[in-house]
């Protein structure tokens, strides 16, 4: 290990200093409320709010939906409702959906419960196409009837400049295009 004095010296292998800056050296992990994808995903794996992953799915992750086959959501995690995520727009991306803040808005999400070693493999997976797909996580107040739970919903990296859908439902929005398809077709 290298020797320094003062602002100058090693802090461990994964956190330095730089020579003669006056840096703080701060959590890399979590900002606020924020996990960034710049970390290692396997460092998302520590779950700092215990033993249990909630996650609130508002895109190809719900029921019926192409993510929600591939991993087997039906099977491996427990669904524990619909709730309405105030503070984030939902945008089309395409053939999957993005959300990013945006205090007038909301997001109709499906919440599931991802516990013991299988339902947390898959939730790794789940994690891991998110954060290297331009997501990171954010954690959230749930509510379900008159539950308040805590989980993460996963945020676009940038403000899409794409169409925003306003009533903030995925499924709802897919069904509209699909009706507005067989119109143009029956034309």
């Amino acid at each position: 290990m290298e020797k320094r004095s003062g602002k100058n010296k090693r802090i461990d292998e994964n956190k330095r200093i730089s020579e003669g800056a006056n840096c703080e050296v701060k959590d890399r992990t979590f900002y606020g409320n924020v996990f960034h994808r710049n970390i290692c995903w396997q460092r998302s794996y520590q779950r700092p709010e215990g033993e249990d992953m909630i996650m609130a799915l508002y895109g190809s992750l719900r029921n019926g939906l192409y993510n929600y086959r591939r991993f087997d959501l039906q099977n491996k995690s427990e669904f524990l409702g619909m709730t309405k995520v105030k503070g984030y727009a939902l945008y089309s991306l395409g053939p999957y959906p993005g959300i990013y803040p945006s205090e007038e808005s909301f997001v109709i999400a499906e919440v599931r419960r991802f516990s013991g070693k299988e339902q947390l493999e898959v939730a790794k997976s789940i994690d891991y196409m998110e954060l290297f797909g331009g997501y990171h996580r954010e954690y959230v107040d749930i509510e379900i009837g008159n539950r308040k739970i805590r989980g993460f919903i996963y945020v676009y990296d940038e403000k899409p400049e794409t169409e925003k859908i306003k009533h903030g439902d995925w499924i709802y929005y897919l069904s509209e295009k699909e009706k507005n398809i067989k119109t143009v077709d029956e034309i």
